[in-house]
């Protein structure tokens, strides 16, 4: 009877370690999906990019926050602010400006955990899809330097309309626009990048300024 008792229980324990790999394959199935958020700020694209983003910068402040509270110790006792990405509806073209909308607005937060490392949070908001937050991604390289404090006057939509000025011929094939401050030689303002690597504009988020190089490097000769 006591064997019985005993075999009993055994089984009952594994039967639990059991039930406890399978939830963690669940919870580790769970961290490969996103939290969709359909009630999210969607209502609030009409305010602007910037609003956005400062709604995007104050989740990241209550997920900082919130792993304080579990314990987390947090290098710099907060985050960094690295790039915000917007997307537009249609590629940009001289004719088109005027009747393009925004859609999504992506925006990339680094800090570093002492328990896990360097850690890079997505939060992303889409006109459909809602706010979306996936699991903070471990180890990966972030080259621009944090703009959390540094001066933005230029929105997203200023951006564009100082785009419908440019003289210049707009790079081809593109729906989106990076508000980022690059890493170089020398000190520069936040920049709204749109194009690629190929064919790339700098929108100076300050001054207005555009250029066709990175004023984070010297301007190239004119050969």
């Amino acid at each position: 009877m006591k064997k019985s008792i005993i075999l009993s229980l055994l089984l009952a324990i594994v039967s639990i370690m059991a039930t406890g790999c399978t939830s963690c394959q669940s919870e580790n199935k769970k961290q490969e999906t996103v939290y969709h958020d359909f009630g999210g700020v969607v209502q609030d694209f009409t305010a602007g990019v910037s609003h956005i983003q400062a709604l995007h910068r104050q989740k990241m402040y209550n997920i900082i926050q919130f792993l304080k509270e579990q314990g987390h110790e947090i290098a710099l006792n907060n985050y960094q602010w690295r790039n915000s990405l917007v997307i537009l509806n249609d590629t940009v073209t001289a004719e088109n400006i005027d009747d393009l909308h925004i859609v999504s607005i992506r925006d990339v937060f680094y800090y570093w955990s002492n328990k896990f490392g360097p850690q890079v949070q997505y939060i992303t908001d889409h006109v459909v899809y809602g706010t979306q937050i996936p699991y903070p991604i471990s180890d990966v390289w972030i080259e621009d330097k944090d703009m959390s404090n540094a001066p933005i006057k230029l929105s997203a939509e200023d951006a564009l309309n100082r785009l419908k000025e440019w003289n210049g011929i707009l790079p081809k094939d593109c729906n989106f626009l990076t508000l980022r401050l690059p890493v170089g030689p020398k000190d520069c303002n936040p920049q709204w990048v749109f194009g690629d690597v190929f064919d790339v504009l700098f929108i100076d988020a300050v001054t207005g300024e555009i250029r066709t190089w990175n004023p984070a490097f010297s301007e190239p000769k004119q050969e």
